[in-house]
């Protein structure tokens, strides 16, 4: 027993372990917590939120640990590639032991569980959440949404609202159970997506333990979605199960999976056509790949449409898919288009409403071209491929990207099958930036605190020196530098040319003439008034051998 505490002490398993375990021990004291919840008088609670003190060094331990959980995540990762065949068998033991802990704390990095309370009580209380916002409730700032989307509508499905009305009335008036329940499917699902993860790996010849090391113990996943319990969980695992459902040749199934995905989220609309193409087989034409889309899409609507019926929200969740951000995340592409070009016309004196405006308009018809583009090929490209390229080009069109959108993404490119190498390193590198971003997000902690000047800039640069600090070990560990990274891009570069030429020659037209050589040599000579002997004709008699007798 000793030599396996020993040999487990540094291990990946035992550092992601202590930094889930000071998470949860953190959260008790800047976990969010709903300002009118009875929780707050627990005598622990009470305690650890009694003192700016206290609260200033919990934030710093939140941060720490979450950081030193990346870090776990990451020595995972080369133990697994440096050890495989014990490498399935590490990644869920890690998975599970990080998890526990972080599932029974208090809510951190969002507060979007404490919105579903409050959109299942405005379900309960008659109101349609794709026209009236949480502001409509009694008292609704003592749930604990965050004051940021009191007056948003909704952009979840009508099967999540269904889930939200009847979490609200089995719990009745308590946050807290709710929360709980709502965490409960969080964790489910993500337990889900990596069992699907699992199986479609194995049916596509991925090795499984690093797609669940990305799917199930990557601390974006844990963050947002055991955490956080965001119910982009529910839609990833409806979804995946559905992709796999379609790979087995199970159509039906695939399509009702989808569709309840669909229904917790409408993004997910865009895997309905990849079932389509499934289902149409692999010597499919556009003619049969339409037939299955109109059969696929026609199931989902009148599904939808009873789901709509039920919960008495009709068909509102349509209008959610082209509602614009009304927050702009400094790192999005589109946002830091509008921004130059917005920058620049206000610093001009000119009025930059309308040019942003059409940039995001820009964009999302950008995103609609790819994506239907990218469905309607013929080419053959891999269904899952086309999936996760539909997605990231939605991410990436939006001025708001959220982590649990980049989780989205990480996901499904996962399932794909990343060739070790710049794909690898991309996907962790995004892991990394868009984890750290999670833990950017405020934390229930004393105004004083909060608002304080120097205490941001000290959080947020243990933050952002640790995402670069990681990214920087994780270079340097992979022999990753920007030379090397040109010199890659060169020698890709160079094969390319070399690959068109040699396709060039081998098209190009056989002809039998005079050599360039020759001709060169003649055209010389003649300048010069000399002859060349190689163009005269030989004069010279070849011997004859003796005859006999």
């Amino acid at each position: 027993m000793k030599s396996i505490l020993r040999r487990e002490l540094g291990s990946p398993l035992i550092l992601g372990l202590v930094a889930s375990l000071f998470i949860a021990l953190g959260s008790l004291g800047v976990g969010w917590i709903g300002p009118g919840s009875n929780v707050l008088s627990w005598p622990v609670i009470s305690t650890l939120r009694s003192s700016d003190v206290a609260g200033y060094i919990l934030s710093i331990v939140v941060i720490a640990a979450s950081i030193l959980l990346i870090i776990a995540w990451l020595k995972l990762g080369v133990q697994l590639r440096n050890e495989p065949a014990e490498g399935l068998r590490r990644v869920i033991t890690a998975s599970v032991a990080w998890a526990v802990p972080l599932a029974c704390s208090v809510p951190l990095y969002t507060r979007d569980m404490f919105a579903y309370v409050a959109q299942g009580r405005l379900m309960l209380a008659g109101f349609n959440p794709y026209n009236d916002a949480v502001s409509a409730l009694p008292g609704w700032f003592n749930i604990g949404v965050d004051p940021m989307w009191a007056n948003a509508k909704t952009p979840y499905g009508p099967l999540f609202l269904w889930i939200e009305q009847m979490i609200m009335g089995a719990v009745n008036t308590s946050p807290i159970t709710a929360i709980a329940l709502f965490r409960l499917i969080a964790v489910a699902s993500v337990v889900a997506t990596a069992f699907f993860a699992y199986r479609i790996a194995r049916l596509r010849g991925v090795e499984p333990a690093k797609v669940l090391w990305l799917v199930a113990a990557s601390p974006l996943i844990m963050f947002n979605f055991v955490v956080g319990g965001h119910n982009d969980a529910l839609m990833l695992g409806l979804l995946v199960a559905g992709i796999y459902y379609a790979l087995k040749k199970h159509p039906i199934v695939a399509t009702l999976l989808v569709t309840a995905a669909i229904g917790v989220k409408p993004i997910a609309l865009l895997a309905l056509p990849v079932v389509g193409i499934i289902w149409a087989g692999q010597n499919r034409t556009l003619r049969s790949t339409i037939k299955y889309w109109l059969a696929s899409f026609v199931l989902s609507a009148a599904v939808l449409g009873v789901l709509g019926w039920i919960t008495n929200v009709g068909f509102g969740w349509v209008f959610t898919l082209a509602t614009p951000g009304s927050v702009q995340h400094w790192y999005a592409p589109v946002s830091i288009v509008t921004g130059a070009f917005g920058g620049t016309l206000d610093a001009l004196g000119l009025d930059s409403t309308m040019t942003v405006e059409v940039i995001k308009l820009m964009a999302l018809g950008l995103m609609v071209v790819f994506v239907a583009w990218i469905m309607f090929t013929m080419r053959k490209i891999d269904p899952l491929m086309r999936l996760a390229l539909a997605f990231a080009a939605a991410v990436l069109s939006s001025t708001v990207i959220h982590p649990w959108y980049a989780a989205w993404v990480i996901v499904l490119f996962a399932l794909v099958g990343l060739k070790e190498g710049i794909q690898t390193h991309l996907v962790v590198a995004g892991s990394i930036f868009f984890a750290s971003l999670s833990i950017a997000e405020t934390m229930d902690i004393p105004d004083a605190v909060q608002g304080d000047v120097v205490s941001q800039i000290i959080r947020n640069a243990i933050i952002s020196a640790g995402a670069v600090a990681l990214i920087f070990a994780y270079c340097l560990h992979e022999d990753l530098s920007l030379p090397r990274f040109l010199r890659r891009l060169r020698g890709l570069w160079q094969q390319r040319a070399d690959a068109r030429a040699a396709l060039r020659a081998q098209s190009a037209p056989a002809f039998t003439g005079v050599t360039r050589g020759s001709a060169d040599r003649r055209e010389t000579a003649e300048v010069r008034g000399v002859r060349d002997p190689a163009s005269e004709p030989s004069t010279t008699e070849t011997p004859r051998p003796p005859r006999r007798g």
